[in-house]
């Protein structure tokens, strides 16, 4: 008999695959090569599943952040998660069709998941000696440059195509957005650290 860890992941592949809509619990039982009977051990319907499909995904996604956070090391931190994060096509692709659902509870998990990857790359930019406000701006834009990239990889556009394709493109963000060196933090209110006028 399947398990319930067993339907919250084949439903999550399912999603990754075909989206959120193309979610039935037949075509889930048949992939699992069980009957429609074993879902009801589990759950009371498939508004249900998804919700517990969700919560594995989020758990999944802190755990791996979790892990990454053992490198003690802030810029060899976030060179991990831009290398970790660029190798998974079916999370990938499980982002690409969350985004498209206008779902109320898809979309809080997806704000929960961008708030706490935002959050993971906005204290390794701090531990890299930026200020609150550069820290913020730079996770912003190596967020920003992950999910257009991961849109991108899934529509299996040139250029991010190939494994090639996709190693250049990890290594040029390394080196646009990651300091080599420790940033020496000025105060916020400093002249130095103002912005020049446009």
């Amino acid at each position: 008999m399947a398990t319930r860890t067993d339907w919250e992941e084949e439903a999550l592949a399912e999603i990754a695959a075909s989206g959120l809509r193309s979610l039935s619990i037949p075509a889930l039982a048949r992939s699992l090569g069980v009957t429609k009977g074993s879902f009801y051990w589990h759950f009371e319907s498939l508004d249900h599943l998804i919700e517990a499909s969700l919560r594995k995904w989020e758990e999944l996604d802190s755990e791996a952040l979790d892990e990454l956070r053992r490198v003690a090391e802030p810029r060899l931190r976030l060179i991990a998660l831009f290398v970790d994060a660029m190798e998974k096509r079916q999370a990938h692709a499980l982002y690409v069709a969350l985004s498209a659902s206008d779902a109320p509870n898809v979309a809080a998990a997806l704000r929960r998941i961008n708030e706490r990857r935002l959050r993971f790359l906005l204290d390794a930019y701090r531990e890299l000696g930026f200020t609150p406000a550069d820290a913020r701006e730079r996770s912003m834009l190596a967020y920003a440059a992950y999910i257009g990239a991961l849109h991108l990889r899934n529509q299996r556009s040139s250029g991010l195509r190939k494994n090639k394709d996709v190693s250049v493109f990890v290594a040029h963000a390394v080196e646009t957005l990651i300091p080599a060196t420790r940033h020496p933090e000025r105060s916020e209110g400093s002249q130095s650290a103002k912005r020049p006028r446009a």
